[in-house]
């Protein structure tokens, strides 16, 4: 992969353009090998076509520099790099001019450039005003795409990922072929304690490499093997063997939400869940609320920031305020029977903590956070120390939240449907 931009370099904006096609080459069967940024100048861009293409790649990606100005080489360096020349394509110059027309726009004379094209090459249709294309240099498939991310996306999606399929099935007589992915979504466990779980499985004897993504938002065990026709056994076998060691720290596969997996448990409990947050300021409901109906199974939530409001809103006692603290165990317990009794829930998450960068003492430091879950009247209370800034210590705890009441319904069996 090829990312061309001055910007990119200068770190004006952020390339998520490689994470995006890193991802989408697994899915279609490929494992990108190199990725390079280069800034905006032909003789550069040339010399990282030609050094990629002597390495013969199945797919070369080349992203930016498809638009009007003259620092826009993509177009240039391609032709350059393989010995052609430009032509001028007066079909895609009337679908440039008619996309300025339906967008009520005078085309500016600079956008001419863009219906030049490398002989041989094939257009790729375009969401905005930059058309991609694509063009085959021996057994490399080269494909040039904008660097707006929202017209990267959509020209891979309908455009150039069907075109990738059908050749590596060409290439290789079996359309199942090429690399095999799964990822699981891990939470509720650390990277070290997680790898060392999973340090004996026999990666090598299979054939599987394995690799983990840590994030607030929990672990991604990545298993990947290929070609998939010899590697597919080996990959369900460890995967199966990845879910028996973690058991219920597994929360779903690819980019499955942790708010969304709880929602599907209460929905097959039927249950409904309110909350009662401090620390966290709403973003536990937050959560659960991203997650499109999430109605069927949230009720509604309290944010009781201060010590009045935990009274007056969830009826927390003075008395336990005053004798305790707000951050302490019998406070989260009393403020998830609040939860549930004032709002009508079946079950409660609730939130207290010192987030920080103030506010902590030697007995309360600053990360230490209770949370309380409670099913049918049934409260557990959990302490916790998290690290790191205010903002990871808020995502953390709702995601501790969300991860304790998901795995006390877990020991329960669903209603029968």
């Amino acid at each position: 992969m090829i990312f061309t931009g001055d910007e990119l370099l200068r770190g004006d904006i952020v390339n998520s353009n490689q994470a995006y096609l890193g991802e989408r080459l697994l899915e279609v069967g490929l494992f990108a090998t190199h990725a390079l940024t280069v800034a905006d100048n032909l003789g550069s861009i040339v010399e990282a076509i030609k050094a990629a293409l002597a390495r013969e790649p199945d797919v070369l990606l080349i992203s930016g520099g498809l638009g009007p100005t003259e620092d826009d080489l993509t177009r240039e360096a391609v032709a350059q790099a393989l010995g052609v020349a430009l032509e001028h394509r007066r079909e895609l110059l009337q679908q440039i001019t008619a996309r300025f027309t339906f967008l009520s726009m005078n085309m500016p004379p600079s956008n001419r450039k863009q219906a030049a094209l490398p002989v041989g090459a094939a257009a790729l249709p375009f969401t905005g005003t930059a058309p991609g294309f694509w063009i085959e240099a021996g057994t490399t498939l080269i494909a040039a795409l904008p660097g707006v991310s929202r017209e990267l996306r959509t020209m891979w999606e309908e455009e150039l990922a069907p075109i990738v399929r059908s050749r590596l099935s060409i290439q290789t007589g079996n359309e199942g072929a090429g690399v095999i992915v799964r990822r699981l979504r891990v939470t509720g466990i650390g990277e070290g304690t997680l790898a060392d779980a999973l340090k004996d499985l026999p990666w090598r004897e299979q054939g599987v490499k394995f690799g983990t993504r840590a994030g607030l938002s929990g672990i991604t065990v990545i298993l990947r093997g290929g070609p998939a026709k010899k590697a597919r056994a080996g990959v369900l076998y460890l995967e199966s063997r990845v879910r028996e060691i973690l058991g219920d720290k597994v929360f779903g596969v690819d980019e499955a939400d942790l708010a969304e997996a709880l929602g599907q448990v209460l929905r097959q409990h039927r249950l409904t869940v309110a909350t009662a947050e401090s620390c966290t300021g709403g973003l536990v409901a937050k959560r659960l609320t991203d997650i499109p109906g999430s109605s069927d199974y949230f009720v509604g939530g309290v944010v009781s920031y201060s010590n009045r409001l935990k009274t007056a809103l969830l009826g927390v006692s003075e008395t336990l305020l005053a004798t305790h603290g707000a951050v302490s165990e019998p406070v989260a317990r009393a403020m998830a029977v609040g939860a549930v009794s004032r709002l009508g829930a079946d079950c409660a998450i609730a939130t207290t903590g010192i987030a920080g960068p103030n506010g902590g003492s030697p007995q309360k430091p600053v990360g230490l956070v209770y949370v309380a879950t409670s099913v049918e009247s049934e409260i557990e209370v959990a302490r916790f120390t998290m690290f790191r800034d205010r903002d990871e210590i808020r995502e953390r705890t709702a995601q501790t939240g969300l991860d304790l009441l998901r795995r006390r319904l877990l020991k329960r069996r669903p209603v029968d449907t």
